[in-house]
């Protein structure tokens, strides 16, 4: 079988699911079609990327447009990714096997499906398409909603997302932490909503309780948040560690007891949650988070708070401060969760048997099960 897959370029969170392609399939190739942005060269993404040779770059001259369009035309599956439309529009006129690997298309609500413009680019990267075999990978819980909204058939639509590479641990990582330690980590953006763990560690703080929260990353709130920290007298108790690599920010998650995903329902699906969870660490995730619906079983392997509520966050984080024995029961199921049901490995796997079969195997969850509708409501606890 050869599978080929288009984005615009490839970074460490994809890596694992290309090296498990290139092990399942007769031919794998990744189709750049941009060179890798220099934000995000400046926060780590290239240095775990090196030279593959299953990658074809299209805007370096190193290959010739006929040879990418024979790629698409020829390989028995195209999973496209962030790129031109005119590359799917290409391969459709074939009406040949592919799949959409996509975060959901409302971030901002799904109101703006009225939006005219809005409406045409839904329209043109994917419906369009709906009658032919183009199939969808969801890279957010969110996505069959959004697309079922226009038209487009539920039961084309499959739970996947992303699958950043992590350490193979033999057992999850031990802590030995005097006070519970807490970890949030990103880009320090407005829908980021990074200020929420700093009003929590005020007023946890204030109750007696004893943590330590510390941030990584940069980003325009930085200064507000630092500005907050001090306002709020937390200073002793919050640190701001800057920018680190992937590498080290697992580092990180290694030590910390907790990690905090406070993002709006702009944030596609955070992979750091599942970064998090490979480790052991108990993850807080907020409902508006496109993974949460798929990787947190809430209660099980981590826990879900209600998007908008700080009296939810607080009393969730409140509980995990408070109860070793109780998180470290979730960071273990969380650790179980990516490292045999959540992975690159059985993604893959589940792929190939799937397009193998002609689809008529099925899965009851996780990678390449149905992705069923979930609304911006669907957390009701």
């Amino acid at each position: 079988m050869i599978i080929t897959f288009v984005s615009c370029f490839i970074n460490h969170h994809q890596i694992p699911l290309c090296r498990e392609f290139v092990n399942r399939c007769d031919k794998f190739y990744f189709i750049e079609t941009s060179p890798m942005t220099t934000e995000r060269k400046k926060l780590g993404y290239g240095a775990a990327v090196s030279e593959y040779d299953f990658i074809v770059r299209t805007y370096d001259g190193s290959v010739s447009q006929k040879y990418v369009y024979e790629l698409l035309r020829d390989s028995d599956v195209v999973i496209f990714g962030q790129c031109p439309n005119k590359y799917i529009d290409y391969r459709m006129s074939f009406n040949k096997k592919s799949f959409l690997y996509s975060e959901r298309f409302f971030k901002k609500g799904v109101w703006r499906r009225f939006i005219p413009i809005t409406r045409k680019k839904v329209v043109d990267r994917i419906i369009k398409h709906k009658d032919k075999d183009m199939s969808v990978l969801c890279a957010s819980s969110f996505l069959t909603w959004d697309l079922n909204l226009l038209g487009f058939d539920k039961d084309k639509c499959f739970k996947w997302g992303y699958f950043p590479l992590v350490k193979d641990y033999d057992e999850r990582p031990r802590r030995d932490n005097s006070v519970c330690r807490i970890l949030w980590a990103g880009r320090m953006l407005p829908l980021k909503h990074a200020e929420i763990a700093i009003e929590a560690a005020s007023k946890l703080k204030k109750k007696g309780l004893e943590f330590h929260l510390d941030f990584i990353g940069m980003g325009e709130c930085e200064e507000e948040l630092k500005e907050l920290a001090k306002k709020r007298c937390v200073e002793d108790m919050v640190s701001f560690l800057g920018v680190k690599t992937p590498s080290q920010v697992i580092e990180h998650m290694e030590k910390s007891d907790v990690f905090l995903m406070t993002s709006n329902f702009r944030e596609g699906w955070g992979a750091v949650v599942n970064e998090a969870m490979s480790t052991g660490c108990s993850v807080l995730v907020s409902s508006a988070v496109g993974s949460a619906a798929y990787l947190v079983n809430d209660g099980k392997n981590g826990l879900v708070y209600k998007y908008g509520s700080f009296s939810d966050f607080e009393r969730k984080l409140q509980k995990l401060i408070e109860d070793k024995e109780y998180r470290d029961r979730l960071g273990l199921e969380a650790y179980k969760t990516i490292k045999h049901r959540y992975c690159a490995a059985v993604a893959v796997e589940r792929f190939v048997e799937f397009v193998e079969s002609g689809g008529t195997v099925s899965y009851e969850s996780g990678p390449m099960s149905k992705a069923q509708v979930v609304k911006n409501n669907w957390y009701k606890k």
